[in-house]
């Protein structure tokens, strides 16, 4: 037996908090293929290798689940964020940069722009979830972008804007550019670009019309022509 599998061991002897891992990752998949109603903690079970008698001594019930896997991927990252802000020394821009990255690596975990479908949609059937994709990623994380606009506004940093409007469509066109390439791949046989690129293109927009240098240069080109 090699060392990673001893260090590993068999799934059965795995600890709490590794198996708790394991069945929000396979719930995430399951929600986001399935949508809420009809998934089941069956296929939560299969998905995950294990028995449905398990999911249900972690979580007891598919709302249950449904609640702690929409927390897991959306509400975790926004408190951690709200913490980054509170700790940040330095550059507005490269603090609003960070904060785009790690939303767009959110979303883009396997199985997570499904998740957030399926959350906004299913505000009847689950109303707790609802509130928790709806607050975290239309209220909570526009907040967060805001305050560092506004903090970069006030430093120099940025041109001034509505900074609330702004962290709005920052927040909006993120998600946008997830759930549409996602569901592009599907359906679109002509190559797209990378993520990578498509990110860097984002953050050219953001810059040329944020920072107040190249607003500057920007604004005497026109006024040049």
């Amino acid at each position: 037996m090699s060392d990673q599998s001893e260090v590993a061991g068999p799934r059965w002897q795995r600890r709490p908090t590794e198996r708790r891992r394991e069945i929000l990752d396979a719930a995430a998949l399951v929600f986001g293929e399935r949508g809420y109603e009809l998934a089941t903690l069956a296929h939560v079970a299969e998905r995950a290798g294990i028995s449905i008698g398990t999911v249900q001594h972690y979580f007891g019930s598919k709302a249950a689940l449904f609640n702690e896997v929409v927390a897991d991927r959306f509400l975790d990252g926004a408190e951690e964020d709200e913490a980054l802000l509170i700790e940040h020394r330095g550059s507005y821009a490269e603090l609003l940069h960070l904060l785009i990255e790690r939303s767009w690596s959110r979303l883009n975990r396997p199985g997570s722009a499904d998740l957030l479908i399926v959350g906004m949609s299913s505000a009847m059937s689950c109303p707790e979830a609802g509130l928790v994709v709806s607050g975290e990623m239309g209220m909570r994380c526009p907040r967060v972008l805001q305050r560092v606009l506004e903090a970069g506004i006030k430093h120099g940093e940025f041109h001034p804007v509505d900074a609330e409007r702004t962290a709005r469509v920052i927040s909006a066109s993120v998600i946008g550019m997830v759930i549409g390439r996602q569901r592009l791949l599907r359906h679109c046989q002509a190559p797209l670009p990378p993520p990578g690129e498509v990110l860097r293109e984002f953050f050219g927009l953001l810059e040329r019309g944020l920072a107040r240098g190249q607003r500057s240069e920007v604004s005497e080109q026109g006024a040049g022509e």
